[in-house]
């Protein structure tokens, strides 16, 4: 971007944001866990032995009330870290414990730490799972919250397990022959999972039953769309919880458990990214706080959030609520091009607040304005 514009978006951005904070990683993430309020994991994925796991700890005047605009601020805290051998692609932090999951490209194996080991300012490697990753596919992963957790973890739709975390026991295997690769995975409740294919292609399945529970593809709304990766609304997990569903077109749909192939809403993002840059980091959330808002990232350099009450089963473009563009104005990478947003995530309790990093190694946490300005964007 050129000198003139940055400077008229970083004027602009006062009226943007109540804040926004720019922070300099050491190496680029691809992943943003909350571990508390306060705090998030992040870990590199570039390396080829050594990628960092880190717990970072916010400063604390990101917590004050007032009205601060942009600050540039580089001190981060480093509570925890450690290394893995491998990139990390995916990170779960298991809720009500200091254990942590990953998974990535070319390990044979989904990895379990544990954060402040031995009272020590560590995150260390405990347990390892086998699993079905490749060197072109990473394992997808999904915590549940009950008593006793437990992880589902692969690949490919024949490598889906279902796994109890402090015993590392094998508690279920999915029994389906296909070997379609996975694009995301979550649980409904601790009975119930839901895989989203990178077909479009979406699974319900009971770990109480060895085969497909129910199935359907939102993508035969609009067919040969690219890959797919899909989003369960948070605390609508139940017998007919939201699903979001995005594919590396742009094209979002939002269906539900009783219907996965019967799109209740369809919309086509803008963006000014190509389907080959978004296969890779595309990334769709449901917002936790607001209601029926969605955001999607992974096509280029922003975070678009989008008002999904006035959409309906008709495919056409739609114009984004809110359109972080920070990482583009900010930020430049190594080799000189514009820097692409390869993860996102919505603070647990504030509702307007996000966290964002970019293949450039820069962390964005934001706090947009919600107006009549916003909405015309």
């Amino acid at each position: 971007m050129e000198s003139e514009e940055c400077e008229d978006w970083l004027l602009e951005s006062i009226k943007l944001y109540n804040d926004l904070h720019d922070f300099a990683l050491q190496e680029a993430t691809r992943v943003i866990e909350w571990t508390g309020e306060k705090s998030i994991c992040i870990a590199g994925y570039t390396g080829a032995r050594s990628n960092e796991i880190l717990q970072l700890l916010f400063p604390q005047k990101l917590h004050e009330k007032e009205n601060q605009g942009l600050c540039p601020e580089r001190d981060l805290k480093v509570e925890y870290g450690g290394f893995s051998e491998h990139p990390v692609y995916s990170l779960k932090h298991v809720p009500g414990s200091s254990l942590l999951v990953t998974g990535g490209l070319s390990a044979a194996h989904i990895q379990i730490w544990r954060v402040g080991a031995e009272d020590r300012d560590v995150i260390q490697p405990t347990i390892s799972i086998p699993s079905d990753a490749s060197n072109e596919t990473w394992t997808k992963i999904a915590v549940s919250e009950a008593a006793s957790p437990h992880v589902v973890h692969g690949a490919q739709i024949d490598g889906v397990h279902v796994t109890e975390i402090e015993s590392a026991r094998c508690t279920y295997m999915l029994a389906a022959s296909s070997g379609e690769a996975v694009g995301s995975l979550a649980f409904l409740d601790p009975r119930t999972i839901h895989l989203c294919c990178l077909s479009g292609r979406q699974i319900i399945a009971d770990v109480r039953q060895p085969g497909i529970a129910g199935e359907g593809s939102a993508a035969l709304k609009v067919p040969g769309d690219g890959q797919w990766s899909a989003a369960v609304k948070p605390e609508n997990q139940d017998a007919c919880a939201m699903i979001a569903s995005l594919s590396s077109r742009g094209h979002i749909m939002i269906t539900d458990t009783r219907d996965m192939g019967a799109p209740l809403k369809c919309a086509k993002g803008k963006s000014s990214g190509g389907p080959s840059a978004a296969e890779e980091m595309m990334c769709v959330r449901w917002a936790p706080r607001l209601e029926d808002c969605v955001s999607v990232s992974g096509f280029d350099g922003t975070v678009q959030i989008y008002d999904t009450r006035r959409w309906d089963a008709s495919v056409k473009e739609v114009g984004a609520l809110f359109t972080h563009r920070g990482h583009s104005f900010m930020g430049k990478c190594e080799d000189g091009s514009a820097p692409r947003v390869t993860v996102h995530s919505w603070h647990p309790w504030k509702e307007r607040t996000l966290v964002s990093a970019a293949n450039d190694g820069s962390l964005h946490i934001w706090d947009w304005l919600d107006g009549p300005t916003q909405r015309c964007l």
